[in-house]
């Protein structure tokens, strides 16, 4: 079985993601990748088309966002472990060797997998580093305050446990995912850098507020989650809690009156 599938949702980025796949295809290892092409209408699935290597896998739909192609590309992986990377990020190949390694020692049912760092444009780590050597991904934020963008690698059967979403909607954030898995599982912390995260000009992470607010179910998903895992005690911040409490009741009014909306279109 191959040890690593590095999962990348992808839309019109037909340069940035043929960069990225030829560079991680250029290192040697027990590894996949798999390409979900979200409807593109730039040449990005003619040109990935182009690279004959059995370790890359394609799949493309009509345009169905964000969301859907997240939930196809995991479920096309093979690997015991995944990795969701972006399409305009770079793995570094010390990076890839680590986590490789990792994937292939032995991890306790308790686990899920780990967590790594990335850096910046500017070669700086981002965020901060983790303080446990062992912890969850909500109690590394809320109880820990560990901020900025990691890099998680998890077992195949554990996400595809917390991927359904009723009606796939168009933006899924990957914290509910993690949210999720930390109910019941922990994750190895490693103060390691395996890659560099690039903040495009007009990209997702311009556009996330806009972007809760016009997909609030899944962000009602996510509080719900973050909610369970206080009630049984993966984290024990009652800030946060209060936070995603107060927070779960602006998304489920959202939802209300997003519905209400639509019923009124009818």
């Amino acid at each position: 079985m191959t040890d690593l599938s590095i999962c990348i949702p992808t839309y019109n980025r037909g340069g940035q993601v043929m960069c990225l796949v030829k560079s991680i295809l250029s290192i040697q290892g027990s590894f996949e990748i798999c390409v979900h092409d979200d409807g593109s209408t730039d040449e990005t699935f003619l040109l990935l088309s182009s690279i004959v290597d059995p370790r890359l896998r394609l799949a493309r739909n009509s345009n169905g966002g964000r969301g859907q192609a997240l939930e196809s590309v995991i479920r096309m992986a093979k690997g015991e472990y995944v990795m969701i990377f972006d399409d305009d990020d770079l793995l570094y190949s010390e990076g890839l060797k680590t986590v490789l390694e990792d994937c292939a020692s032995p991890l306790c049912e308790t686990c899920a997998g780990w967590i790594y760092h990335l850096e910046d444009d500017n070669g700086l780590q981002i965020g901060d580093d983790f303080p446990q050597t062992r912890s969850n991904f909500v109690a590394l934020r809320f109880d820990y305050g560990v901020t900025g963008d990691k890099k998680e690698v998890v077992r195949r059967s554990t996400i595809l446990g917390v991927l359904q979403v009723p009606g796939t909607p168009r933006r899924i954030p990957t914290s509910l995912y993690w949210s999720r898995i930390a109910i019941a599982h922990d994750v190895l912390c490693k103060n390691s850098i395996i890659g560099r995260k690039t903040y495009l000009e007009g990209g997702m992470s311009d556009r996330i507020k806009g972007l809760k607010s016009s997909n609030p179910y899944p962000m009602l998903l996510l509080e719900c989650a973050q909610l369970h895992a206080y009630v049984v005690r993966r984290y024990r911040s009652p800030r946060f809690f209060a936070r995603s409490l107060a927070a779960f009741f602006v998304y489920g009014i959202r939802c209300l009156f997003q519905r209400v909306g639509r019923g009124a279109h009818v």
